[in-house]
């Protein structure tokens, strides 16, 4: 048994991983912090948009989102949930979103359960997931 040559290996694996290679793309999503994440199923999903569009359609100033785009910075839930539904995400990419800004939706609350329900039945425009909100007095 070489074990200089299982030594090396070893450490070149380590490296490799260190380097964030070896890894599948949905832990390598994991690892990003929000504004990357964020920026990254923007690009995805609206590859020839530029930021503007995304903001507005989550009714977010252009102010605002800048501060957002800085990885030190914490969202509050509302507006991670805003950008999700303007990213136009799946159940999935939506709570690994919230999850990168340290949030999650629980089945426990009316407020998650509507906001997953809209998930579910691709229902992104906010105005009509506000409107629903409203109507079960939950904004």
């Amino acid at each position: 048994m070489d074990t200089e040559k299982i030594i090396a290996d070893v450490r070149e694996a380590e490296q490799r991983l260190r380097n964030g290679r070896d890894l599948t793309s949905q832990e390598q999503l994991e690892r990003l912090c929000f504004s990357e994440l964020m920026l990254y199923y923007f690009h995805r999903n609206f590859p020839n948009q530029k930021n503007p569009f995304l903001y507005k359609k989550a009714h977010i100033t252009d102010k605002h989102f800048s501060k957002i785009l800085d990885p030190d910075y914490h969202p509050s839930r509302p507006v991670v949930i805003a950008l999700g539904l303007a990213l136009e995400l799946d159940i999935d990419e939506f709570e690994l979103l919230l999850k990168s800004a340290y949030y999650s939706l629980s089945i426990n609350n009316t407020f998650d359960l509507v906001i997953l329900y809209c998930i579910a039945h691709r229902i992104y425009d906010i105005f009509i997931v506000n409107e629903i909100l409203y109507d079960m007095n939950l904004l």
